[in-house]
């Protein structure tokens, strides 16, 4: 996903989120095949490729496969579902799938979101908080438009940071834990900490995106959206 806006009351086009700078967004994973470092860019093309895709009503679905040596071997595969229709919610499923023949340590998921609120005019003001007691991560400036994440489970670690400085490596794989930014042009960063898959064994993220314009009205959503997903996404 590259962009996602929402007409207000006014019928106004407001931007919502866009990936963080040309070479960041979406999710990545990190993992160990063979004691070798892997890392899966959702933005690059030469280690995935597309195993299926499919569209109904609200939803998309596509799996990935991810070669580390780009020899075409896989040794993770990634289904992906997304749903959003007719409400300020979206739904995310990631299904992480070791498809190796040798088990896989340290799995990490990140989800990486640059939420421009408000658009081109007033992306620099914004400002990001996350709550550890409920996973919630809310980014807002100061027009009328909130943004919620919630996930389960929860992410083990987050960060709020420029999009530039937004970054993860082999000697640096853990986002930062900082609870607030801003205001300033931040992205979002969450983590799951999957640990080890043996062959064939499979992981689960669930996340909620929420947006509304007041900031009860966006925390009702996030119960909603779990509620959808049981009706939604299988």
């Amino acid at each position: 996903m590259k962009r996602l806006s929402l007409i207000d009351p006014r019928g106004k086009d407001r931007l919502l989120l866009r990936n963080p700078t040309g070479y960041k967004g979406g999710f990545w994973q990190t993992y160990y095949v063979d004691e070798m470092f892997c890392m899966a860019e959702s933005t690059e093309n030469d280690s995935f490729s597309v195993v299926s895709k499919a569209t109904g009503k609200g939803m998309l679905e596509v799996s990935l496969s991810h070669s580390p040596l780009l020899d075409g071997v896989p040794a993770i595969r990634t289904d992906i579902q997304v749903w959003s229709h007719n409400k300020p919610i979206m739904l995310f499923r990631h299904k992480t799938t070791n498809v190796a023949e040798q088990t896989i340590n340290n799995m990490k998921l990140y989800e990486f979101i640059d939420f421009d609120v408000g658009g081109p005019a007033s992306y620099k003001d914004d400002k990001g908080v996350y709550n550890p007691d409920t996973g919630i991560m809310l980014v807002y400036d100061g027009n009328p438009l909130l943004v919620a994440l919630a996930s389960s489970p929860e992410p083990d670690r987050w960060e709020i940071s420029p999009p530039t400085k937004l970054q993860i490596s082999e000697d640096s794989p853990d986002l930062r834990k900082n609870l607030e930014l801003g205001p300033m042009d931040v992205a979002t960063g969450l983590q799951w900490n999957l640990g080890k898959l043996d062959p064939g064994e499979s992981r689960f993220v669930d996340i909620v995106l929420a947006s509304a314009i007041s900031l009860e009205e966006v925390k009702a959503l996030i119960p909603d959206g779990w509620e959808l997903f049981k009706k939604k996404i299988r």
